[in-house]
């Protein structure tokens, strides 16, 4: 095999040593303070250098002395702005596939250089330390893979969601012991859970990815530059969910670096802005939105509270709903062969928001896709189709309305067709009804939000699994229950939900429906953190 040592220009460009150089013309203004920063940093890219040197070896070879070696270098992949209903988005939008990483999400990369920054300070030996961590099971996977291969124990505290089912089983199968926590007990109560586990379990190590600094650093060491050198310096914009912070704060740093004009764009579930100062409240985006500030933020800018606008390394906070980040990820799928998970949805729906903005015309956005959607097979995502296996499977035909959908023409547009007045005041007040007694507001009324009366995730759940019976009772047939339905439950207007039903503007006219477009049903649960 070879040192290494011929691929050092390209890998000198890779692991961003460029950036120090510019930082170093920058220093004669403030001479005092620049030193000390650029050696932290000049570290911290002397450590990625020598993984990249090692890696390129490995790569050039297919050859790996142990899987850990085969994290990074995630490709990146233009997306078909048209294809996924952004005809007129006038970016270039570069999805990062973080899920290409051996472990199967950006995750990875941080399970690595935290064990090996633990290894080298002395903190924790392989056959002695127990590692511990928090996670909604992305970082657990990380770490169970990563242990797997050095030798260390792994104890991981997650959410009891059924969404995790899935990464139950795959860190199980990797050795670790995985401690569920009640979901109602929200990013909070995984933490405490973790605190307990290390308290009582013997040379415990708590890897604490929510505040240790080698989260972020990891990124501005790796993903950052990789970023940088796969699109030859021509990225304008950095978009990536707020889990930990970790990814969006570390490679935004290091892009930043080399190019001060570059906006990095943080994105939170739209139900929980919480770093834009607005509430908490249930959302089906797993790993991003965990309804806590982010530690790591806060170490960019010490004592500054949330704000909408720019905080530290980012520059704009954006949103986007459950409803829109499922529908993305789903029609990214089947318009792009992209698997995407849940946070990947929003990222992309955000990236291709931003990228139809007037200002984003001719720039190049870098969009991060954090996890593979088969990571979620048992998330409500995905619950149309776990309904149609189950009857494929079960040898029982599938119903003629194709689990939620009831086949009929679309209407021409030119003959809108326009619903009774008085069918849908019926509706109106059967569902309205219904609502009262789900959420035991019986003054509770048409204009009013359910989200504005206490509704929880259980009682969303509740009414998702019977406003289909309440409106065909009134011999109208429900035409879909889309994944919008529940940005409509939570905290849209009764009348709003009624309108979903069925498919119906203010104005009682049939939206056109195409059967060719997505339609997913979907059960509400907590799914943040």
């Amino acid at each position: 095999m070879c040192d290494g040592s011929q691929h050092l220009p390209g890998v000198l460009a890779a692991a961003g040593l460029v950036g120090l150089l510019h930082q170093l013309r920058n220093c004669c203004s403030a001479p005092a303070s620049c030193p000390a920063k650029l050696a932290a940093q000049l570290q911290l890219q002397v450590e990625g250098l020598q993984r990249e040197v090692a890696a390129k070896d490995a790569q050039l070879s297919n050859v790996h002395n142990d899987v850990t070696t085969c994290i990074g270098r995630t490709p990146l992949v233009r997306l078909p702005a048209e294809r996924l209903g952004y005809p007129h988005c006038r970016a270039t939008i570069w999805a990062k596939l973080e899920f290409q990483n051996p472990g199967g999400s950006v995750k990875d990369r941080i399970a690595q250089v935290m064990i090996d920054r633990a290894e080298a300070r002395g903190e924790i030996k392989p056959g002695v330390s127990t590692l511990v961590e928090a996670t909604s099971g992305n970082t657990g996977l990380g770490l169970a893979m990563v242990a797997a291969s050095r030798g260390y124990k792994l104890v991981v505290a997650m959410p009891r969601l059924q969404g995790n089912h899935e990464r139950y089983l795959l860190m199980r199968a990797l050795g670790a012991d995985v401690r569920l926590c009640e979901p109602e007990l929200k990013t909070k109560g995984i933490l405490d859970l973790a605190e307990q586990i290390v308290r009582e379990t013997p040379d415990a190590y708590y890897m604490k990815q929510f505040t240790n600094p080698d989260n972020p650093d990891t990124h501005f060491s790796s993903t950052g530059p990789e970023i940088w050198n796969q699109l030859n310096g021509q990225v304008d914009v950095l978009i990536a969910g707020v889990g930990t912070g970790g990814t969006v704060i570390g490679a935004g740093k290091y892009l930043k670096s080399v190019n001060s004009a570059l906006c990095v764009v943080a994105v939170e579930p739209e139900e929980s802005r919480v770093l834009q100062g607005a509430a908490h409240r249930p959302h089906g985006l797993l790993g991003i939105g965990t309804g806590l500030l982010v530690p790591l933020m806060e170490l960019e800018q010490p004592g500054v509270k949330a704000r909408p606008g720019a905080r530290g390394v980012i520059d704009e906070f954006v949103c986007t709903s459950t409803a829109d980040s499922l529908d993305m990820a789903l029609l990214t799928a089947r318009q792009t062969g992209l698997l995407v998970g849940p946070s990947s949805g929003a990222a992309i729906h955000a990236a291709l928001e931003f990228g139809s903005r007037e200002e984003s015309a001719g720039k190049h956005i870098a969009v991060i896709c954090a996890s593979s959607g088969v990571r979620y097979l048992q998330h409500p995502q995905y619950k149309t189709l776990q309904d149609e296996a189950a009857a494929v499977f079960s040898g029982k035909p599938v119903p003629a309305k194709q689990l939620g959908r009831v086949s009929q023409p679309a209407p021409n547009p030119e003959q809108p067709i326009r619903l009774d007045g008085a069918v849908v005041d019926k509706v109106e007040q059967k569902v309205l009804e219904f609502v009262r007694k789900v959420l035991e507001v019986p003054s509770l009324q048409l204009t009013d939000k359910p989200g504005d009366f206490g509704a929880t995730s259980m009682s969303a759940m509740m009414l998702v699994g019977g406003l289909r019976t309440v409106v065909e009772a009134c011999d109208v047939a429900v035409r879909s229950l889309k994944v919008a339905i529940v940005k409509e439950l939570l905290w849209g207007t009764v009348r709003a939900m009624v309108q979903a039903l069925l498919s119906i503007d203010d104005h009682w006219f049939v939206l056109p429906c195409d059967d060719g477009l997505l339609d997913v049903s979907l059960v509400i649960q907590y799914c943040g953190g």
